[in-house]
C-alpha cells in the first residue's frame, strides 16, 4: 500500500534541516495519514480529507434534521 491518500492522493514532501550553522541537510515530511473506514472499506487518508469527510456527513445530517 503506497503512502498517499486514497481521496487526494497527498504524498510526502522534501526539504531541509536546517540547523543554527545553517547547515542543510534532506530531509522529508510525511503525510498525517491514519486507516479509515469509508462506505465500508478500510482506507489511509489524510487528515484534512477525513476531517472534510466528518464534517460533510455531519451537515448532511443536520439538513435532513431540517427538512423534516
Amino acid at each position: 500500500m503506497p503512502r498517499a491518500c486514497a481521496i487526494c492522493g497527498k504524498t510526502a514532501a522534501y526539504g531541509y534541516n536546517v540547523s543554527h550553522s545553517k547547515v542543510h541537510t534532506h530531509r522529508r515530511f510525511d503525510a498525517n495519514l491514519h486507516p479509515a473506514v469509508i462506505d465500508g472499506v478500510k482506507l489511509l487518508v489524510c487528515t484534512r480529507c477525513r476531517r472534510t469527510q466528518t464534517k460533510d456527513a455531519r451537515m448532511a445530517k443536520k439538513r435532513e434534521r431540517a427538512r423534516r
